[in-house]
């Protein structure tokens, strides 16, 4: 039933290794890979070690969710090494005094759409270099639920050339959907959708991307949705082959699909009804991840007051003003009411929409934070911190958040074991700002730099000729 999509995967796979027939270095009957040859063994000089000492600061602690006090943190070769090293240990390091600030992990956002290049990036290039102002709000990951295959792989290409210039980039590669439903690649049965899937994969998708969503919380005439029956299927042939599923799910019948079926994480917040006890116990006891997205729906209820909210998080207009004001704008506003003419009634369902979220990070579910930027009116960067202060407003606690946009958003990728928190082990991505997050969200203007694996980007550098 599957032997075509592991063939073409397996076929990809061994492309991306080098391996199959004709290889040197092959494996002999005692199954011990043996030098050719032909290639008589050289040695390599061993790469020279980058030593980073930060000291006088206070970090996150992943575990009490507190700011710490630290004396000081090794860094080497991108990863942290050691807390609380002696500075008289660390000879040769390159030492950085941070006269007290604080580190945060770097942020994550797992719901950009760099497609839609930010509201007139029109060339690769131009996109690209969207991905890379990400650093100036502290993001060092982001996760493409929906993305052309050739600018993927641009991107990842520019990404491999100067890794220490961009944030890690995951992607599902184009949104699948049902013929006559939402999606950009349209299927209808399981064959179209095994075949869709592996062309997404073999291409350099992480993982897959189903939208069930009939958009008929939004519109008056709503889209054809997709099977349980199919989405069954299509989780189980994902999991068969180790990729994982993602699915676009806003209401509440569609999350008790995603329940049966045992979709990896669930993308945007639950705005129509309130999740059942049971839908709580479930998505927490299997850590199913549930993407939260609030600031998709305020931007619908209110653009004005959304944009503004935004804004303050882009002190240097990273973003131009005028692009702020023609996404606030009374024209946008009206824009979206005619694209979805049901808009105008979410005002009424945000608390529906924010209750789950709470109700669900209450339950130890695992709720991590994306914004949806990309789509209109939802700025490219400054709606991250936005999104995570419109988390504080219903009550949870900014480190909460945090950990949230960090932690649990490593764990929704599964990349948890080597980012996403302070910890020795771990990629150095961190975020130093000069106030005290514990106080709020709005300490994020004060971030100095981002660290993407040992390497610090001031912000001052992503402001061109501002």
């Amino acid at each position: 039933m599957y032997g075509v999509f592991k063939l073409a995967t397996a076929a990809f796979l061994a492309a991306a290794t080098g391996s199959g027939s004709g290889a040197s270095g092959a494996p002999d009957a005692s199954g011990v890979t043996r030098q050719s040859a032909q290639e008589p063994i050289q040695e390599q000089a061993a790469a020279p070690r980058e030593r980073t000492l930060l000291k006088n600061f206070y970090y996150l602690n992943n575990d009490t969710i507190d700011m710490v006090q630290a004396d000081t943190m090794l860094i080497e070769n991108g990863i942290i090494t050691g807390l609380d090293t002696p500075e008289a240990d660390c000879a040769g390091c390159n030492i950085i005094d941070l006269e007290g600030g604080y580190l945060i992990p770097g942020l994550m956002d797992l719901h950009q759409h760099l497609n839609a290049g930010g509201f007139s990036k029109e060339t690769t290039n131009q996109k690209i270099a969207l991905l890379r102002s990400n650093l100036y709000w502290g993001i060092t990951t982001v996760y493409n639920p929906n993305i052309k295959l050739p600018l993927l792989q641009a991107v990842r290409a520019a990404i491999k050339k100067n890794p220490q210039n961009f944030p890690e980039l995951f992607a599902a590669g184009r949104n699948i959907g049902i013929k006559g439903g939402w999606g950009d690649v349209s299927v209808s049965d399981f064959t179209e959708f095994k075949n869709a899937a592996t062309r997404q994969l073999a291409a350099g998708a992480d993982n897959i991307k189903v939208s069930m969503d009939d958009m008929s919380w939004l519109s008056t005439t709503p889209m054809a949705q997709f099977p349980e029956k199919l989405l069954n299927q299509a989780s189980v042939l994902m999991h068969s082959n180790g990729h994982r599923l993602f699915l676009h799910a806003s209401q509440k019948k569609d999350v008790e699909v995603a329940i049966r079926v045992k979709v990896d994480a669930i993308i945007h917040g639950t705005v129509d009804a309130p999740l059942s006890q049971h839908s709580l116990n479930m998505l927490s006891g299997r850590q199913t991840g549930y993407i939260s997205t609030l600031a998709l729906s305020e931007v619908m209820s209110d653009v004005a007051s959304a944009i503004k909210g935004m804004r303050a998080f882009d002190p240097d207009y990273i973003n131009s003003k005028i692009l702020y004001d023609n996404m606030g704008s009374e024209l946008m506003a009206t824009n979206w009411r005619d694209w979805w003419d049901k808009s105008s009634e979410l005002a009424a369902k945000l608390p529906i929409l924010r209750g789950n979220t709470v109700a669900l990070v209450n339950a130890g579910g695992l709720v991590g934070i994306g914004t949806d930027a990309g789509t209109p009116s939802i700025i490219f960067g400054a709606s991250l911190p936005y999104e995570m202060q419109l988390h504080e407003q219903i009550g949870l606690h900014p480190l909460v958040i945090i950990k949230m946009a960090s932690f649990n958003n490593a764990k929704i990728l599964k990349i948890e074991r080597r980012t996403g928190s302070i910890e020795t082990g771990k990629e150095a991505d961190l975020v130093f700002m000069r106030t005290n997050p514990s106080g709020g969200i709005k300490a994020l203007n004060t971030a100095e730099w981002t660290m993407q694996n040992g390497q610090i980007t001031y912000r001052q550098e992503l402001m061109g000729g501002k």
